[in-house]
This record gives C-alpha cells, structure tokens and sequence, in this order.
C-alpha cells in the first residue's frame, strides 16, 4: 500500500509539475520579453512617449456643487473619467489648499492627468502616451486589483502566476528526489542557486 501510495503521490505531483509549467510559459514569457525590453529600451520603437495637455469641458465638474472630500472624490473621479473617455485605473489623488484636484490614470501605454475643480466646467487634461516599448514597461510592473473587469482578471492571473511559481520548482525538487538515486549534483545546484539568491537578498539589504 505504501508503494501505491507513493505512485500515486508521484504522479499527481507530476501532473502539478506540468501543468504549472504550461500555464506559466506565457507569463514567464512576457516578462522575459518585456524585461529585455526594459534593459535595452532603444532598440525598440515607441520607448519615447507623447506628451499633450489641453483644456476640456466637464459637464459633471460643472454641476458639482457639493464638497469634494476624501471619502468621495473616488466616486467623483470616476463619473469624471466616464464622461472625459478615460481608459485608466484611478493612481493618485490630491487636493491642493485651494481646492483643486489632481486625479492620476494609468494604463499599460498611456497616463492621464486630470487638474479638475468643483463647480468650474473648465478641466485641464494631460495624456502621455507611448508606443510598443512604452506599453511593455508599464505591463510588466502592472499589479492590483482595482480598476474595473479587466484589471481585476489581470491582477487574478498575476497571483495565480505567483502560485504557479512556487508549486512548479518544489514539484521540480520533490520528482528530483524520487527518481535520482545519486543526488550530490542535485543538491550541489540546489545549495548554490539558494546560496546566491539568499546572498543577494542580504546584500541589498544591508545597502539601506
């Protein structure tokens, strides 16, 4: 029973093994590429962004009579950038002392800048956009949840993606130790790999 056990322990690790590996392969992938992109940022098109500020009409700043506190402007930001035909996920926010408000967007490509007062019609928008390189950078640090539908699943995928990471070198290690009976490579790779990044971690550490 214990043999059977063990066969079966195996082979559900085995099968772990795979397919994490197939479902990391894209993201892994991309964040291969899009730090390699990151690195050498000049060797593709779009790594320059375009930046244009103009001044547009806000129906829904206009109207707004009631205070604009901390705990709506969230809300206001959003009907905002409805009605503007902004793509982003909400940044930042602040609030100057004569009440001016400055709401951030950002997407994979592009970033929008809202300068925005309650009551006054007039609203100053910022957009930077870039190309291929531009896009690439932004998505390989994009993360959170926030943001709406899309955002949600990426953020859902990213974690997933991180779970898949730990599960796919322990199931690694653990069909290792099962089917090599001379293992004193194994763990001379092992050790040093852990050595390096322990090394690593404890170095920069010590730079603050």
């Amino acid at each position: 029973s214990c043999c059977i056990w063990s066969a079966k322990m195996y082979r559900l690790i085995r099968t772990i093994h795979l397919f994490t590996g197939l479902g990391l392969a894209a993201l892994i992938f991309m964040y291969a590429f899009s730090g390699f992109v990151i690195l050498h940022h000049d060797w593709f098109p779009g790594s320059d962004s375009e930046k244009t500020t103009s001044v547009v009409t806000s129906v829904v700043a206009g109207q707004t009579t009631t205070p604009v506190t901390q705990d709506n402007a969230d809300v206001w930001a959003r009907e905002l950038a409805r009605e503007l035909g902004l793509h982003g996920r909400l940044s930042k926010r602040h609030r100057s002392e004569d009440g001016l408000w400055t709401f951030d967007f950002g997407r994979p490509g592009s970033y929008e800048k809202l300068n925005v007062r309650p009551g006054d019609e007039q609203v100053t928008l910022t957009v930077e956009a870039g190309g291929f390189a531009r896009i690439l950078d932004r998505l390989h640090h994009f993360h959170g949840f926030s943001g709406g539908l899309r955002f949600l699943m990426w953020g859902i995928l990213v974690d997933l993606a991180s779970l898949a990471m730990i599960m796919f070198p322990l199931s690694g290690i653990y069909m290792w130790y099962v089917l090599k009976k001379d293992r004193r490579l194994g763990w001379l790779v092992l050790g040093g790999s852990t050595a390096y990044v322990v090394g690593s971690i404890t170095f920069l550490l010590m730079l603050k």
